[in-house]
């Protein structure tokens, strides 16, 4: 395992690899991006899947031609599966590629053996690893991340099922014990993956790439019904974005036309409208969650009701406004 192996990628593919590696937060100590355990992660924690599809291929490769003579058969299916990974290789832009190279470790050592000595088939190791990311990059990023940190992931969906508490210890060092897991949600624009659960009479949201590790407990699962129907108002409009007890009133937003057109327009973390009458979007979200989202919009979003938002938009505007007359005063 001490010599690296050289991999050539669509450049766009390969810069996709490295935005996941710093929004799944793989880095090492000192902060900088950890490419390589990155890597080795995605293939730990990919191959078995991915070699599975490539099986059910095989599979059905060898029914479609099952009526060539046993003579042929061998040949036809090598060059058959040719094809196919010649034409999994176009997808993304082929002409467009770039090298790097990884060094394997320990914890993809067992993957790699597998691959080198049991999957290849009438192809390259560096074709099967650029097929594997390639496939890998095909799927949403919330699905990505799934990969990335499958371990913690199975054992949450374990501790939901078993409806037991888990200790939750994060990145940042901080440890929570006797965690009361909802669930596991994607935010609604499939960007990453959210782990809600409730402890010492508080609802929590984290990011499923802030958890270090995850550890069942003993300790059967509750959450006060309340916090569940938080819970559940705050998937539906947008798990990213926590509910609180405070968040219990319907907050009605007057939209003129060019506000009514940025709305159409502006679609990542747009809350959705439980009702629109006239002018009058009505929505049951988070607070924090309509703020992030109209703050964009200047005079165009005007927030009618509560009155507490409205105030907190108009302040967010005020004092902005005075640094922009303090720095332009002179024009």
């Amino acid at each position: 395992m001490d010599e690296k192996i050289k991999i050539s990628l669509p450049k766009v593919t390969l810069e996709l690899l490295k935005k996941d590696c710093l929004d799944f937060k793989v880095v090492k100590k000192c902060g900088a991006l950890n490419f390589n355990a990155f890597i080795n992660t995605l293939i730990a924690n990919y191959y078995e899947a991915f070699s599975a599809s490539e099986e059910e291929l095989y599979d059905d490769i060898k029914d479609a031609i099952s009526i060539v003579p046993d003579y042929y058969k061998e040949k036809v299916f090598r060059d058959v599966v040719k094809v196919f990974a010649k034409r999994s290789e176009q997808i993304d832009g082929k002409k467009d590629t770039t090298t790097f190279s990884f060094k394997p470790t320990k914890l993809s050592e067992k993957a790699v053996f597998y691959i080198e000595n049991v999957i290849l088939k009438s192809e390259s190791l560096s074709s099967f690893y650029r097929r594997m990311f390639l496939s890998y990059s095909q799927k949403t990023k919330t699905e990505r991340e799934k990969i990335i940190y499958a371990e913690n992931f199975a054992l949450l969906q374990k501790a939901i099922r078993k409806n037991v508490q888990v200790c939750l210890v994060l990145k940042s060092g901080e440890v929570m014990k006797g965690a009361n897991l909802h669930s596991v949600s994607p935010a609604k624009d499939e960007l990453f993956n959210y782990v809600l659960f409730f402890r010492e009479r508080k609802n929590f949201t984290v990011r499923l790439a802030s958890l270090h590790s995850v550890s069942l407990l003993s300790e059967k699962a509750e959450i006060p019904m309340e916090n569940a129907a938080l819970f559940d108002r705050q998937i539906a409009c947008g798990a990213q974005y926590p509910m609180y007890n405070t968040d219990n009133e319907p907050i009605k937003v007057q939209l003129d036309e060019k506000g009514k057109k940025l709305f159409q327009k502006i679609y990542l973390y747009r809350p959705t409208p439980v009702s629109i009458e006239g002018d009058i979007y009505t929505f049951d979200c988070s607070a924090n969650q309509l703020l992030y989202y109209f703050e964009r919009f200047g005079d165009s979003a005007l927030i009618l009701s509560p009155k507490k938002l409205g105030i907190f938009m108009r302040n967010y505007y005020y004092f902005a406004l005075k640094k922009y007359k303090s720095l332009y005063k002179n024009t």
